[in-house]
């Protein structure tokens, strides 16, 4: 089979205990059925252990994934999970024997056109260390491994989704293309999602083609040629921000963490003086990004979202929609970074890890929580290609 990962995946390695965070606390642990039936013959007073530790529902064969679970305890931690932050089933058993979910952790995997394609979550330090640690391009590479595709495609649908495929490596193009800066780059990913989706909504599915043909510069330059939405460019941004901050605040909170860090905005950028505090983080923390030749940050951001999440499109069409999260998620991160700036007078490589290790865990791993936000770019006005073309220009 075919499979496409991003140059830093094969780096990829977790470091346990010397983790400042754990996937093993704050999610629910699934068990899929091959490893419920292994841990069913477990002998001894360790699979004793391990069976108390199960929680059991109705369901079977098909279903039985979602019918077995580990019961966690305080803090939502896995009942193996030790004070060191080592896996007592690892240490006890080996590596072979823990779960899909732990094995593959903090890997997303998505296989449409054909191949299946692997990426690592920034919610785990470790992997947000791989993915902003570099300042060059981010290259994806596919290769022929051993194995069989889970899914099995129509020859219909693996033409359609190498069209999507070729769709988004377009979009991913555009957004590393670096003699325009990246707010430039933002808006021509804008404009040539927008165009995208028109032609999806057409049915031209060949149309597409012809999209990918323009030179980068074409989509660039769409987005340079806009006029600016508002009058007050200040003022439209500020309101743009506490838009996205309540959008954000209407997830379904991982942990507290998440909590916190909403708070903190809130308390600092939407109260009193908070158009002032929030211009003045911005600038600040800008500032500095740019004084220390760090905006490939920024665009490590936007590709690891257009990575993840625009060809998850193969399965309802709408590309705009995936579009309008990786602008949206950008943005937002950007607004989690000026509080951060506004926090510590100062934005560290460490704060990049840390501030996307939040973000990630709260937003990706929760398909609740990113069919919200997809409803809610769909609906709200502060979402639509105008408002947000009027956010991708760059502060003065």
């Amino acid at each position: 089979m075919k499979v496409r990962v991003p140059s830093y995946y094969k780096k990829f390695s977790c470091i346990a205990g010397k983790c400042e965070d754990t996937c093993c606390a704050g999610w629910e642990i699934d068990i899929d059925e091959v490893s419920y039936d292994y841990y069913q013959k477990l002998p001894g007073g360790f699979g004793e252990k391990v069976r108390g530790c199960i929680k059991e529902s109705e369901g079977s064969g098909e279903t039985a994934y979602e019918a077995h679970g580990f019961i966690l305890g305080e803090g939502k931690r896995c009942p193996f999970l030790q004070e060191d932050g080592l896996c007592e089933m690892i240490l006890t058993l080996g590596e072979d024997a823990i779960c899909d979910v732990c094995t593959y952790t903090p890997r997303n995997f998505l296989e449409y056109g054909g191949v299946r394609e692997i990426s690592i979550s920034p919610s785990c330090g470790e992997a947000g260390r791989l993915i902003f640690g570099s300042p060059e391009r981010v290259a994806f590479l596919t290769e022929e491994e051993e194995g069989e595709l889970d899914i099995e495609e129509e020859e219909e649908e693996v033409l359609f989704g190498q069209s999507i495929r070729a769709a988004r490596d377009y979009g991913l193009d555009i957004l590393q293309e670096r003699t325009h800066s990246i707010w430039e780059r933002m808006g021509g990913f804008l404009c040539y999602g927008k165009e995208v989706q028109q032609r999806l909504n057409g049915e031209d599915v060949e149309g597409i083609e012809g999209l990918c043909s323009q030179a980068f510069s074409y989509y660039i330059g769409q987005a340079a040629g806009i006029e600016k939405k508002w009058e007050d460019v200040s003022e439209g941004r500020y309101r743009s921000f506490l838009k996205r901050l309540t959008t954000f605040s209407g997830l379904d909170s991982i942990n507290g963490e998440w909590e916190q860090y909403l708070l903190d905005m809130q308390a600092a950028f939407a109260g009193q003086d908070g158009a002032g505090n929030y211009g003045e983080a911005m600038a600040g923390y800008d500032f500095q990004m740019e004084g220390e030749h760090r905006e490939y940050e920024w665009e490590h951001l936007a590709v690891y979202l257009a990575y993840l999440m625009v060809s998850r499109c193969v399965d309802d069409w709408n590309f705009w929609g995936k579009v309008q999260f990786v602008a949206v998620s950008w943005l937002f991160v950007r607004d989690m970074d000026a509080m951060r700036y506004w926090k510590k007078g100062r934005y560290g490589r460490e704060d990049r890890v840390d501030v996307m290790r939040i973000f990630a865990k709260e937003v990706e791993h929760s398909q609740d929580n990113l069919d919200y936000l997809e409803e809610e770019f769909l609906f709200e006005e502060a979402y639509t290609w105008e408002e947000l073309m009027g956010q991708m220009k760059e502060w003065p």
